[in-house]
């Protein structure tokens, strides 16, 4: 019984490290090892959706990753020893050009190259909203391409699928500066889909990437609001010469099993 509690309380003082990282301190005072409430740390665990067995003196299992989704502020670019370790981890990375689907469409007309297949009507919502303009790394091998489990789920579901694959990412790499996002602009997928054809010959989000997931299409979610109260948003996917890449929309709240989260990957800022 000893061992266990003891192992119990390491697990919890290394949740409420993570927490405290993440700017939790009243969390990670709660969680540490000098907390003498049980049951606190369960109440904590059930307002997370992770299993409470943590707390319990009885039933030692492994500690999940937290589920709590990451409030990040983004950095322009990675650094030397950031980049470094991506690119050894088979990523690639990108620096959106900040132009907006239409310039998009208009850019590769000029180079003779396919764009759009289909763009969802939504006003200016998605047409008139530009890339963002930070670095971000993908991984290109389509088995890796994509957030593990983030299929089949709204979009709270899918954050916090991003959110456990970049605590994962982390702690893989030994790099803390790093985070993952579902984008808040269809544009900024675009203009990665275009630039890694154009550098490549590949298209991002084609059929090898559907096949890897075992479905005939695939898309990833953006957070791009394409109606007036924001309940529908942007997906983008399905690519491939001759026609380009299809932009269409889903609700937010509202999974479906070919549309997942292309792992996103951007420097962050540590607290």
């Amino acid at each position: 019984m000893a061992a266990e509690l003891d192992q119990l309380r390491r697990q919890a003082d290394q949740l409420a490290k993570q927490f405290k990282q993440k700017g939790y301190p009243d969390l990670a005072d709660t969680l540490s090892a000098d907390a003498k409430s049980y049951g606190a740390r369960a109440k904590i665990a059930r307002k997370l959706g992770m299993p409470e067995h943590f707390s319990s003196p009885t039933a030692p299992v492994p500690l999940e990753t937290p589920t709590v989704i990451e409030q990040l502020t983004i950095r322009e670019s990675f650094t030397d020893v950031e980049r470094e370790a991506l690119i050894a981890d088979g990523a690639l990375i990108y620096t959106p050009l900040g132009e907006t689907i239409t310039a998009q469409k208009d850019s590769r007309a000029k180079k003779g190259k396919p764009s759009f297949a289909y763009l969802t009507t939504s006003e200016n919502r998605l047409v008139a909203v530009p890339s963002r303009k930070v670095e971000i790394a993908i991984y290109p091998a389509p088995e890796r391409a994509f957030v593990p489990d983030s299929f089949s789920k709204g979009v709270e579901g899918q954050d916090k699928a991003v959110a456990v694959d970049a605590v994962e990412l982390r702690q893989r790499l030994g790099q803390e500066g790093l985070g993952q996002i579902i984008p808040g602009e269809a544009s900024t997928v675009t203009d990665i889909v275009f630039q890694h054809e154009e550098a490549t010959g590949q298209w991002l989000l084609g059929s090898e990437y559907a096949a890897a997931q075992g479905l005939n299409y695939v898309y990833t979610r953006t957070k791009n609001p394409t109606n007036s109260t924001g309940s529908d948003v942007a997906y983008v996917g399905d690519a491939g010469p001759g026609y380009g890449v299809f932009v269409d929309h889903w609700g937010r709240g509202s999974g479906r099993r070919d549309i997942g989260v292309l792992r996103m990957v951007v420097p962050i800022e540590t607290k």
